[in-house]
Parts: C-alpha cells; sequence; structure tokens
C-alpha cells in the first residue's frame, strides 16, 4: 500500500511524501527511526502509483474508472489553470501543489496531488508522476507536460492544456445540447407509450367486453398489443438491461462500434454535425501539440484517442504510418478520403509555408462554427418533428381507444 505522510523535522521544518508500507503504523514507526516526527499519514488507497511491484496485487479496472469520474473534467481543467498561474508567478512546482491541494475541494483530485507532490519532492518529474493515473490524466496530457517540462516552458504548456479542455468541454456541451431535449422528448413520448398500452387500455378493453360491442379493427389491435406490455412489460424491460449489460462486458458492442459508427455518419444533418466535431478537435489537438514542439507523428498518435469516432480512428492511424514512412500529412489526409477538400487544401499550403500550426487552428475555428450553425437547424428542426412523430402516436393510441364510443353515439 502507499501511504502520504507529513512529518515535522526539528522546530520548524515540515517535510511531505510517499511511502510503501504494510500498513499505517509501519510508516509511522519507519518515520520515528529517521527522526521524524509524524504529523499526518494518509492512505492513498484508491489511487495507483504507477510503479507496482512484482507480485503485488493489480488494481480493478472497474472500481479504478468508477473513482476516476469522482473527479470530473472541470476540476482538471481548473487545476491545470490554478497550476498555469502559480508556475507563471515564479512559485516552485512542490509549492504550487501544496497550495493547490489545501484549496482543492474534491477528496479524490486532493489525494492525488499530495501523491504527485511526494513523489516530485523525491525527484520525479511531473509527467512521471502524472503518468502513475492514467484514468485521470490522459496520454495527451501527460505528453504535454513531459515536452513542457524538457523544453522549460511547463507554464505555457499548462496554459495551453487548460484552453484546449476548455474548447473540448464546448464541443461536448454542443453535442449535449444538440441531443437532450430531442432524446428527453422521445423518452417522454416513449414512457407515455408505455403507460397507456400496460395501463390504460387493458382497463379499457375490460369495459368494451362489458358492453359486449363489435370493436373496430384499430381498436382490437391495439388490445392485442397492449397485451405482451401488460404481462411482461416490466420483465421486458429489464431482460432489455440485463441484455445490454451482458453484450457491454462480453465486448460485443464494442466490436459493433465500426459499423454503428459509419451508420451514424451517414445519417443526414446528424452525420454532418458529427463529423464537423471530429475535423474541430483533431486539428485543434495537433495544433497544441505541434505548439509544444511534438513531432507531427508523435502528435497524430498521442491525438488518436481523442478522436469520438472509430471509422476516423482507423484511418488516422493509417495517416500516421504515412506520415513515418515519409508521405506528407497533405497526402496521407487525402488518401483517406474522409476529410474535405479545405481541410486538405488548408493543411497543404501550411504545409508548404511553414505554418502547419496556424492553419490547423484556422481549420479547427472554421469548423466550429460549422458545428454551431448545425446545432441551430438540429434544435430549430428536429424537435418540432419528434414533437409531431410522438404525438401523432399518442394520437393514434387516443383515436382507436375513443372509436368505439364514436360508434355507439352514431349507432344510437
Amino acid at each position: 500500500m502507499e501511504f502520504y505522510y507529513k512529518a515535522k523535522k526539528g522546530p520548524h521544518e515540515v517535510v511531505e511524501g510517499t511511502m510503501e508500507a504494510g500498513n499505517r503504523e509501519q510508516v509511522v514507526d519507519k518515520l520515528g527511526q529517521d527522526g521524524l516526527i509524524p504529523v499526518n499519514v494518509m492512505e492513498l488507497k484508491h489511487f495507483s502509483s504507477g510503479h507496482r511491484k512484482k507480485g503485488e496485487k493489480k488494481e480493478n479496472p472497474l472500481e479504478t474508472k468508477i473513482l476516476s469520474r469522482k473527479v470530473k473534467a472541470k476540476d482538471i481543467t481548473v487545476f491545470t489553470e490554478q497550476l498555469s498561474a502559480l508556475l507563471k508567478a515564479k512559485v516552485r512546482l512542490a509549492e504550487s501543489l501544496e497550495i493547490l491541494c489545501e484549496q482543492t475541494e474534491n477528496s479524490f483530485l486532493r489525494n492525488i496531488i499530495m501523491a504527485i507532490q511526494g513523489k516530485i519532492k523525491n525527484g520525479a518529474t511531473l509527467a512521471g508522476s502524472l503518468s502513475g493515473y492514467p484514468h485521470v490524466f490522459s496520454s495527451l496530457y501527460v505528453n504535454m507536460i513531459d515536452a513542457g517540462e524538457k523544453g522549460g516552458v511547463l507554464d505555457k504548456t499548462l496554459l495551453r492544456l487548460a484552453e484546449l479542455r476548455d474548447r473540448e468541454e464546448q464541443i461536448k456541451s454542443k453535442i449535449v445540447s444538440a441531443l437532450a431535449y430531442p432524446l428527453f422528448i422521445v423518452a417522454v413520448g416513449i414512457i407515455t407509450v408505455f403507460i397507456l398500452l400496460g395501463f390504460v387500455i387493458p382497463k379499457m378493453a375490460v369495459l368494451f367486453q362489458q358492453m359486449e360491442q363489435s370493436l373496430p379493427f384499430l381498436t382490437k389491435m391495439l388490445i392485442f398489443l397492449s397485451l405482451p406490455v401488460k404481462k411482461f412489460g416490466l420483465w421486458f424491460v429489464a431482460a432489455l438491461c440485463v441484455i445490454i449489460f451482458m453484450l457491454d462486458k462480453t465486448g460485443i458492442i464494442r466490436k459493433k462500434k465500426l459499423a454503428i459508427d459509419r451508420f451514424r455518419l451517414r445519417l443526414p444533418v446528424w452525420g454532418t454535425f458529427f463529423k464537423m466535431t471530429v475535423y474541430s478537435r483533431f486539428c485543434r489537438t495537433l495544433q497544441t501539440l505541434l505548439g509544444n514542439g511534438i513531432p507531427l507523428a508523435q502528435s497524430i498518435d498521442i491525438a488518436l484517442p481523442t478522436v469520438n469516432s472509430e471509422v476516423f480512428r482507423k484511418e488516422i492511424a493509417g495517416i500516421r504510418e504515412g506520415v513515418v514512412d515519409g508521405a506528407s500529412f497533405k497526402d496521407s489526409l487525402k488518401k483517406t478520403g474522409l476529410f474535405p477538400p479545405f481541410m486538405v487544401n488548408m493543411i497543404a499550403v501550411g504545409e508548404k509555408t511553414g505554418s502547419l500550426e496556424s492553419a490547423l487552428s484556422d481549420v479547427a475555428d472554421f469548423y466550429d462554427r460549422e458545428a454551431d450553425k448545425i446545432t441551430k437547424v438540429i434544435t430549430s428542426l428536429f424537435e418540432p418533428v419528434i414533437i409531431l412523430i410522438m404525438g401523432l402516436v399518442v394520437g393514434f393510441i387516443v383515436f382507436a381507444m375513443l372509436l368505439p364510443v364514436f360508434q355507439m353515439n352514431l349507432a344510437g
């Protein structure tokens, strides 16, 4: 187990660090043997140290992922911005981390900062310390920090990272805003139909039976559909959830991601929107990495996990191989057939003039604006269409149930 400790060395000096031990008492004993007076000893049991010894129990990936979700993306962005500001103000790295540890409200992130601070005081680099927490700090984040440390521009690198993360969060918010209301309407509509078929229609069917009246075809069909919903509705929902969970566990859904992604990219409007976000994210990430002095092939490799499309990931991996083999970035992009001529031509000009970073920034800005326009189209067009469809479905159910009443009134 790994422990963070704070101890007094003499009347005024305080030392901090991390230590591997079997339990808390062993840490206290070891500090006492070294002539230190323990002030605080805390087990960092939720996080991997990144240097696991042979025979030591491996971390549970599921548990690590669940715990990493406790550290929100916004928390990491704020941490990055504040650390950049402190380093720019010439505060030493270890002291900056101590300041951030004191003011960080998220207890999980605070534990990580404590551990990182201890490792840095023991001579580790910031990038090496961050690499021990891959579910919190991505490979992109760690590689950027590594380049910043080696180039002596860590504060500027952190500022670039914070700006990149802010833009990433903006893209995610665009996707959420475009999807949230339509999905909410669909969910409400499905629940409404489920309630009508499972609870309302069966009760009205009993009423119609008591009237001993011949029912219209639409009403009979609706009653027929309601029977399995009433009898097995909740079981069906539970079984569906279990099936989806098992498919995800066995990896079947992940294996079908490529086919699902191809279908998504072919959808009208939606497909265009997702493509715009891919172009913007990829170019923005590459621009940030190149601006930090990381070579193009390595930058493409680091940027690959940030692309949220299996189809594009597969092709971008091929682009990286082409660049390594000596092909130009422009030719490698063009060969895939996935990237639009505007993007390819802008990158070609950037390569020729030695301003690839600036060209990538312009491309990313352009597709950000295009994504904004499509978001407005989605919100203005899709919402009324979905409302209309759900209204027609619910209206059909209501009409089919009231039809016998209309017939009875006409007959009377």
